[in-house]
């Protein structure tokens, strides 16, 4: 059976982070390890759905933010700092002094502003010294622990490396709004809608279609196809989470 279903950017949202709840070394990781769940508005829809919370203002949970056209730094009043969770517990510690600590099996999840054909992320970053990214990755690297990376279609750009190599060329002289860098995420574990819907069902999913009007500006259109059950389980339960309301800011 093939369906077509439509998503927009909020639900797309919705769905990455219940797809990253069902990862088995996000499961693992919950029993028995470490999560760091970075700063983001995808990741914020994560933090709910592993922590069985809910977040108001989904801006107060970034720090970087695009909106009303420009490259910004959200302006929440109610800013939370990103959550560690040890064995499925929030833990009153901060990310940084947590770091040092990670050992094989943690997880570290970081949202991503561009991610290409061959699953490249990349974010983008204003803090001089590289930002979340740029204080994590090396030690995430240096000790096999896995970064995953929720991130929309909607943030689908041609060649995130060949926009790395043209932003480390020379330094933004001007912008409109916050100037940044773009950091490349290789080796980590992209999760778009896709890989979500694989995730959860057991089925083939496809990008065939983006964007759309009136709400619907960064909405993707995708094809399913599996046996019978599998698709109407599915579209059931993207019917449920129809209607997620837009990120706004606060």
């Amino acid at each position: 059976m093939k369906a077509l279903i439509t998503l927009t950017s909020s639900e797309s949202k919705r769905l990455i982070a219940k797809g990253i709840k069902g990862m088995s070394s996000i499961q693992n990781a919950m029993e028995k390890h470490t999560v760091i769940v970075a700063g983001g508005t995808t990741n914020a829809f994560v933090a709910e759905e592993l922590l069985g919370i809910q977040l108001e203002d989904k801006t107060s949970y970034t720090m970087g933010i695009v909106t009303g056209g420009e490259l910004g730094v959200s302006k929440s009043s109610k800013k939370i700092p990103p959550y560690v969770i040890a064995n499925g517990q929030s833990q009153e510690i901060s990310w940084k002094d947590c770091l040092p600590k990670l050992q094989r099996g943690d997880v570290f999840i970081k949202g991503g502003n561009a991610v290409d054909h061959t699953g490249l992320a990349a974010v983008m970053v204003s803090d001089s010294m590289g930002g979340t990214i740029g204080a994590a990755q090396g030690t995430l690297c240096a000790r096999g622990i896995e970064l995953v990376v929720p991130i929309g279609l909607e943030k689908m750009i041609p060649d995130v490396r060949a926009a790395v190599e043209f932003m480390t060329k020379s330094s933004v002289d001007e912008a409109i709004g916050n100037k940044v860098g773009l950091i490349p995420m290789v080796g980590a574990t992209v999760v778009t809608e896709l890989s979500a819907l694989e995730i959860l069902y057991d089925l083939e999913a496809r990008c065939i279609a983006s964007g759309g009007v009136d709400g619907s500006e960064g909405s993707v259109t995708i094809a399913i196809e599996g046996l019978d059950e599998e698709v109407q389980r599915a579209i059931q339960d993207i019917k449920s989470l129809k209607g997620e309301p837009q990120v706004k800011v606060h």
